[in-house]
């Protein structure tokens, strides 16, 4: 599984890994912080790697990524289920910042992608970061 980490304004750690089927976001390791609620805000530069990192480690994961608006509850990313913890996460994404509640306290992972959620979350992004 490869992994990359992009560095908050706040100086938290979002790690971006990506493997066969599936992007993960997680905190860094290196912080060791309560709470299922994480707003993270970024730069404006490092908002657009963000985007362009996404989109590459996509590409590897998925064939065929074609960003499209969410027009499901399936497509739409705003929240997932997590099998492994039986519980939801959320998603939301606004200018620099991303909004997510992780579904469990014992574990870094924030979140955790499929092939459709992904495509309208870069759908949106895109749409951000062009404004």
């Amino acid at each position: 599984m490869n992994q990359k980490v992009f560095k908050t304004i706040d100086g938290l750690g979002l790690v971006v890994k990506d493997r066969k089927s599936a992007v993960i976001f997680e905190i860094d390791q290196g912080h060791n912080i309560d709470g299922h609620k994480f707003s993270l805000k970024f730069t404006s530069e490092t908002f657009k790697e963000l985007l362009e990192h996404i989109v590459a480690v996509s590409n590897k994961s998925w064939s065929n990524i074609i960003p499209k608006e969410a027009n499901s509850m399936g497509a739409d990313y705003w929240e997932y289920y997590d099998r492994q913890f039986d519980n939801n996460g959320y998603l939301s994404i606004r200018n620099n910042v991303l909004s997510i509640e992780r579904p469990c306290l014992d574990s870094n992972k924030l979140y955790q992608f499929n092939k459709r959620k992904m495509e309208s979350f870069i759908y949106d992004f895109r749409r951000l970061v062009a404004s």
